[in-house]
């Protein structure tokens, strides 16, 4: 293939299926949409269908406050490639280069996101501290007290429990009971993010299989306003509560919905979390206690 071949190639295909076969990373398995991973309550709906008709509920916590919610770590735009900075990747060095960041991120951010099981439900999540507290969506989490099972990317268990959950906005913590340290990824914060900035959506789909690896998808914010965040990320069932990650590696979503639309789906900002952390967090300062 000539280069005037290659160029017109590059214009005319869709940046993210360029990357997701130069990256050839696994993918959720294929099927009709379906509501995001079902709540652990068999007989409530699932919440983002209660937000979405506006009926508001209650924060749940063990008990109030603890301590700020985590500062988001800094972000340097000098790290990223000029190609993250353009419309579409305009050759197969920008293809190149932004297929060497993301599979960076994917070796650095794999061993903090979990798969989680609460009850009949399964879902994801992803520890943001050394001391195992973990971010997933409200709707996995459910009440405060609940036994969690948890299973890492390389199979290996640890057991934890529900802090609370703030259903109005989806939000939901967990914090590891065993003993650590675990690997964990930094928050984020969406001050500068803008509509077309590249993110990477984590998760089990489906829950752990230990037949394939962490299931990543790449995609682009399309909108982010008013509190909402929507990315062209494909997210199934069993992905709700896994991690949106900026380029830098943090954290600056959660996966909450499927919308119509398998390319127009729904993350709880993290920006979501820092307003409710005082809802949602009991007191952690004391020794983890053993199931």
């Amino acid at each position: 293939m000539s280069q005037n071949e290659v160029m017109k190639f590059l214009r005319t295909t869709p940046a993210q299926l360029l990357l997701a076969s130069a990256l050839a990373i696994s993918s959720a398995p294929g099927g009709e949409p379906a509501p995001i991973s079902p709540p652990s309550h068999s007989d409530e709906p699932p919440w983002p269908e209660e937000i979405a008709a506006g009926h508001e509920r209650e924060s749940t916590s063990l008990a109030p406050g603890w301590k700020a919610a985590p500062r988001p770590a800094a972000a340097n735009p000098k790290e990223l490639a000029p190609a993250f900075a353009k419309a579409t990747p305009s050759s197969i060095a920008d293809l190149r280069s932004m297929e060497q960041r993301v599979k960076e991120l994917v070796r650095r951010v794999t061993p903090a996101v979990v798969d989680v099981e609460i009850g009949g439900g399964t879902g994801s999540g992803v520890i943001i501290t050394e001391d195992g507290l973990v971010l997933t969506a409200g709707h996995v989490c459910g009440e405060s007290g609940r036994t969690v099972r948890m299973t890492f990317s390389d199979g290996r268990k640890a057991k934890g429990k529900t802090i609370g959950a703030s259903r109005d906005s989806d939000c939901g913590l967990i914090r590891i009971t065993d003993r650590g340290p675990w690997p964990h990824v930094p928050v984020g914060d969406l001050e500068q993010a803008r509509v077309g900035d590249w993110v990477l959506a984590l998760g089990h789909p489906g829950g752990f299989d230990p037949r394939r690896s962490l299931v990543v998808r790449l995609g682009r914010i399309i909108r982010l306003e008013d509190g909402n965040l929507q990315t062209d990320c494909t997210i199934s069932p069993g992905d709700s509560g896994g991690p949106l990650l900026d380029m830098f590696g943090r954290v600056v979503g959660i996966h909450s919905a499927i919308s119509s639309s398998l390319t127009a789906n729904y993350h709880v900002p993290i920006t979501d979390f820092f307003q409710t952390w005082n809802q949602m967090v009991k007191t952690l300062d004391k020794p983890p206690k053993e199931d």
